[in-house]
C-alpha cells in the first residue's frame, strides 16, 4: 500500500516535462488519482483498526476514509477510461480530443463526488470486515448479509466499475490489432504517415493500464461476489484480494516509470530521413512530436496531430 512508487512516478513525469504532452498528463492523472487512492487506503486500515478499539470515537473519521477510497478510486477508474478513449480517437478515427481535457477532467471529479457520496444518503458507510467502506454484514458477521448493503456495493463501485473496465480492455485489444494490421498492410508515402506511426508506436504502450487494471480488479470483484454469499470468507482469495486492491497504485506508478524509461530511451536515437524522404538531417521524432509544423507541409519533420472536426 506504499505510496511511493505513484510519487516517484509523478516526480519523474515533472522533472521530464511529459506532463506538457496531452497524452502523457491522461496517464499522469490515473497515476495521481492511484496515489490518492493508496493514502485514502492507508488511512483507511488505520481507522477500520481503531474502529474495534473505540467504534464510536472513530466512527465518523471511518466514514471519511470510506468516502475518499470511493471517490479516488472513481476518479481512476474515469482517467483510465481517457487513455483508451483519446488512444482510440487519434489512432483509429484520426481525431485530437485535447481540446475537451478540462470539461472531461471536470466531469470525471462531479461524477466522482455524485457517486462516493450516495452511500452518505443511505447511511451505509461504515466498517465493512477488515475495511472501512459500504457495511455489507450485519454486526461485521460474515454469515449475516445486508442485502441492502451488498446491492449498493455492486451498483456503486464492483457492477460499473466491471463494466467499464471490461470495455476498455475490449477497446484497448481492438486498438492494438487496428493498428497492427494497418502497418501490416500499408507503408507510409510521406513523412507525415511515417511520423505518425512513430507517434503510435509511443502512445500503444499506454494501453497497459487499462488491461493491468483490469487483470488486478478481477480478484477484488471475485472476493465481493462470494462475500455477498452468507458464508465464512475464503481466506486464500480474500487474501489475494487485498493484495491486488493494495497494488493499484504501486502498478500504476511502476507501468508510468516503465514507459518513461523506454521514452527516455527512444529519445536518444536520432533518425536520419533517406531516400523517399529526401532528407539527410537528424530528426528526434519524439522531441519534435507535438510541436508546430511550419506553413509548409512538404518542410515538417514531425507528425501533425490530427484538426479538430
Amino acid at each position: 500500500m506504499t505510496p511511493r512508487n505513484p510519487t516517484k512516478a509523478t516526480a519523474v513525469s515533472q522533472r521530464t516535462r511529459l506532463h506538457r504532452q496531452f497524452t502523457y498528463r491522461v496517464a499522469l492523472y490515473q497515476v495521481v488519482a492511484a496515489l490518492l487512492f493508496v493514502l485514502a487506503l492507508l488511512l483507511d486500515t488505520i481507522f477500520a483498526l481503531k474502529m474495534g478499539s473505540n467504534s464510536h470515537l472513530f466512527q465518523s473519521p471511518c466514514k471519511f476514509a470510506a468516502f475518499l477510497i470511493q471517490f479516488f478510486l472513481w476518479l481512476k477508474f474515469l482517467f483510465v477510461s481517457l487513455i483508451v478513449v483519446h488512444l482510440f480517437m487519434f489512432a483509429i478515427v484520426y481525431k485530437n480530443i485535447r481540446r475537451f481535457e478540462i470539461i472531461y477532467v471536470c466531469s470525471s471529479v462531479v461524477i466522482s463526488l455524485v457517486i462516493a457520496s450516495v452511500p452518505f444518503m443511505t447511511n451505509t458507510y461504515g466498517l465493512a470486515g477488515s475495511w472501512c467502506w459500504i457495511t455489507n454484514w450485519k454486526n461485521d458477521c460474515p454469515t449475516q448479509v445486508l442485502v441492502d448493503g451488498v446491492i449498493e456495493q455492486f451498483s456503486t463501485m464492483y457492477g460499473p466499475g466491471f463494466l467499464l473496465l471490461s470495455i476498455d480492455s475490449v477497446v484497448a485489444i481492438i486498438i492494438v490489432l487496428v493498428l497492427a494490421a494497418r502497418l501490416c498492410r500499408r507503408e507510409s508515402s510521406n513523412m507525415a504517415g511515417y511520423q505518425h506511426n512513430e507517434a503510435l508506436k509511443q502512445m500503444v504502450p499506454l494501453l497497459a493500464y487499462p488491461i493491468l487494471f483490469f487483470f488486478l480488479f478481477l480478484p477484488a470483484f471475485a472476493n465481493r461476489i462470494y462475500g455477498a454469499t452468507p458464508h465464512q470468507p475464503n481466506t486464500s482469495l480474500m487474501f489475494l484480494a487485498v493484495f491486488c486492491i493494495a497494488s493499484w497504485g504501486w502498478v500504476a506508478g511502476m507501468t508510468l516509470m516503465v514507459h518513461i524509461g523506454i521514452l527516455l530511451w527512444s529519445r536518444r536515437r536520432k533518425f536520419k530521413r533517406r531516400g523517399k524522404y529526401g532528407a539527410t538531417e537528424e530528426v528526434d521524432i519524439y522531441a519534435t512530436m507535438g510541436a508546430q509544423s511550419s506553413s509548409n507541409p512538404t518542410s515538417r519533420t514531425h507528425f501533425i496531430l490530427p484538426e479538430e472536426s
